[in-house]
């Protein structure tokens, strides 16, 4: 796994380049055999190479106070692309304004800075317990211009952690986003340093109110799933960063003790470094396993089931062109559902369904049954569901099966089978 694929830093950027289009990088600038890097040890360095980078590439004006931590740009932008995918997985449903809350947003306001400008119709509320870091990103905000859709929220440690939710009872968000502090208490922080576990080769500029909660961020974390439970689907999409592959292990463990089977991990490199994020939700919509599953094979036990379903199908050359139109056939054909096309002129079909009419049993219970006139088109689906077909390289043809919204995993299930052995059966024909 590395850098997000849309992150832009993937390639080093030319440091030289950088350091002329904003000269403050200038005496940074270290050669090394004819190319240029920066000493990442060095806070100086590091700080004027976050603001190089938000200036140039993201027209972003940042000024963080020397006593508070310095945002490395790749490694944060990295989770504000994962948040992106996270929101993109249902937006052909139909797209509106989105709203984010940041959990400790620091004097930076790194995410939303971001996140408004990468995404015009996101806005944000921010909280933060420090009254001098939310007094920094107060002024971020208004110098870039964003003072208009993002808010910032002053809370406590012994309020709850999603307090904007809880102090309005009719607000609700698309997502909540956090990094929260890695440790549990100064010692801790010197114990992880000295074995080489946070960012060993870059200087650490974080204040204690930063770095240090109570129990960790493992702690934290099942605190803020505790929350989530109470207040369910007023958020869609839960979510949390993580510093420690340990953490892994208690925050999913508290996400499936309270029930909950709809979440997803992904995890974030930059360099030496390396970081995890989790997702969950209340609701019964999904996300496909590029954005939810990752193939790391020490954690291979706490991922979430999956989501996405691809078949292999062997079809004839003949057949190839023919693919889309014998997968909208076959759908069509499926009794009791709706097929739309995910976009015009797609391949790509959505498929509503109310309840199972495509298994034996269903079709004999259907046979049987007296018409139920309450029963229309309009009934609320519950099952939604994506299907295409996916090529690779060669002849290698699959067809996948997306599960968009729903809360009966067999359902799902039973339905993408189906489709499978049915398309299989015309194009092997």
């Amino acid at each position: 796994m590395h850098m997000h694929p849309r992150n832009p830093y993937r390639t080093p950027p030319d440091f030289c380049q950088l350091a002329k289009a904003y000269p403050a990088l200038e005496p940074c600038l270290i050669s090394y055999s004819g190319s240029f890097s920066i000493d990442f040890k060095d806070e100086n360095s590091q700080r004027r190479l976050t603001e190089a980078l938000l200036h140039c590439d993201f027209g972003i004006s940042l000024n963080v106070p020397l006593n508070r931590l310095c945002p490395p740009v790749p490694n944060r932008l990295n989770y504000v692309l994962w948040i992106q995918d996270i929101i993109r997985t249902t937006e052909f449903l139909g797209s509106k304004p989105v709203l984010g809350v940041d959990i400790g947003t620091g004097a930076s306001a790194i995410y939303p800075l971001l996140s408004c400008k990468l995404n015009s119709d996101w806005s944000f509320i921010v909280t933060d317990i420090d009254n001098f870091s939310l007094s920094c990103a107060q002024s971020n905000i208004e110098k870039n211009g964003l003072a208009g859709r993002i808010r910032v929220f002053e809370t406590t440690p012994e309020a709850p952690i999603f307090a904007p939710l809880h102090d309005d009872p009719n607000a609700k968000a698309d997502f909540t986003m956090c990094n929260p502090p890695f440790y549990s208490s100064r010692e801790d922080v010197t114990a992880s340093a000295n074995s080489k576990e946070f960012e060993p080769n870059a200087v650490c500029t974080g204040a204690d109110v930063e770095m240090i909660t109570d129990g960790g961020e493992s702690s934290f974390v099942r605190r803020m799933i505790d929350e989530s439970v109470e207040l369910g689907e007023r958020c869609r999409w839960y979510t949390s960063m993580l510093g420690k592959m340990s953490s892994m292990t208690e925050v999913i463990g508290a996400i499936r003790g309270h029930g909950i089977e709809n979440y997803g991990i992904t995890e974030f490199i930059q360099g030496s470094t390396r970081r995890w994020a989790v997702v969950w939700s209340l609701s019964d919509f999904r996300l496909s396993d590029n954005v939810a599953r990752i193939a790391n094979p020490q954690i291979q036990n706490l991922m979430p089931p999956r989501n996405t379903l691809r078949q292999p199908i062997r079809t004839s050359a003949q057949n190839i062109e023919r693919l889309t139109e014998i997968l909208s056939t076959v759908l069509g054909a499926v009794e009791g559902t709706r097929v739309v096309n995910a976009e015009t002129s797609s391949s790509r079909f959505v498929v509503y369904a109310t309840k199972n009419t495509w298994s034996r049993a269903a079709r004999r219970k259907n046979k049987h049954a007296a018409p139920d006139s309450a029963e229309t088109e309009a009934s609320t689906p519950n099952l939604i569901c994506l299907v295409q077909w996916i090529y690779r390289d060669g002849n290698e043809t699959f067809l996948e099966c997306q599960w968009v919204q729903g809360k009966d995993r067999s359902l799902f299930e039973g339905f993408a089978s189906h489709v499978s052995r049915k398309v299989s059966e015309v194009v092997s024909q």
